[in-house]
């Protein structure tokens, strides 16, 4: 029989898919060391019962952990830890500056729109917040080799980083980057984030921006990016020109 105690582990109201907030959970226990390298996982039958979901799920949340190189199946074994963990959870969320910058290219940012607002209706979910909560909007326009090439816009709860401004972001190098902003100023460290990718027409407004027709195709991503307690602390959303081909290693 599974306890309401194992089941209450996952949050079933948060619109975050079953598999990723075991993927989540699996990936803390690693990194916290209750998997050490080379140590089996428990079985899919095991966690199925522990977390009181399909065994399709189980399997995504592996596959996912697989993928990104923290876990690695052994035909008729089973599942362990891969020695290789921390340098997989360093670079899994290198952000879109990090990336540009370990790419040569040079990078630089303009902001141009930067307020506090009630959360969008369809924002508060993803971050779990209530309707009309305080948080910080800010919409950038991002440059590669003076050409741009990327129009951004970022919430985060205001309650996390209270009195944040304009001015602690920078045009250039390291201080563009969100992920920078936070743990130096507030010590928040995201750990983790949840991208969807999906192609779209330039609308008028961005193309306008980005300089390029009206329809061209281009990339929509969107980010929710969580701390180590799950707790999500920032989404954003960007269209991208997908003459980027770096991109879809890029975060923010």
């Amino acid at each position: 029989m599974i306890t309401s105690k194992r089941i209450s582990e996952l949050d079933r109201d948060t619109p975050i898919p079953l598999y990723f907030q075991v993927s989540s959970i699996l990936r803390r226990e690693i990194e916290s060391g209750k998997y050490q390298p080379g140590d089996y996982i428990p079985t899919e039958a095991e966690l199925q019962k522990r977390f009181g979901v399909s065994r399709h799920t189980i399997r995504q949340a592996i596959s996912d952990l697989v993928y990104k190189g923290l876990l690695e199946r052994r035909r008729s074994k089973g599942t362990l830890v891969c020695a290789s963990q921390l340098e997989v959870k360093l670079s899994d969320l290198a952000s879109f500056t990090q990336e540009m910058m370990n790419s040569g290219l040079e990078l630089m940012t303009k902001i141009i729109d930067f307020h506090y607002m009630a959360v969008p209706d369809d924002v508060a979910p993803l971050l779990k917040v209530t309707i009309g909560e305080q948080v910080v909007f800010m919409e950038r326009l991002r440059f590669v080799d003076q050409k741009p090439v990327a129009i951004e816009k970022w919430y985060t709860p205001l309650r996390f980083v209270p009195g944040i401004k304009k001015s602690l972001f920078g045009e250039q190098g390291v201080e563009q980057s969100t992920y920078y902003m936070m743990m130096k100023h507030y010590g928040i460290v995201v750990t983790h984030a949840v991208d969807t990718i999906s192609p779209v027409p330039i609308e008028a407004r961005e193309a306008r921006l980005l300089n390029v027709p009206t329809g061209q195709p281009g990339l929509l991503r969107t980010r929710i990016s969580f701390t180590a307690d799950d707790q999500p602390i920032s989404y954003g959303i960007g269209v991208y020109l997908i003459r980027l081909r770096f991109f879809q290693d890029a975060g923010r």
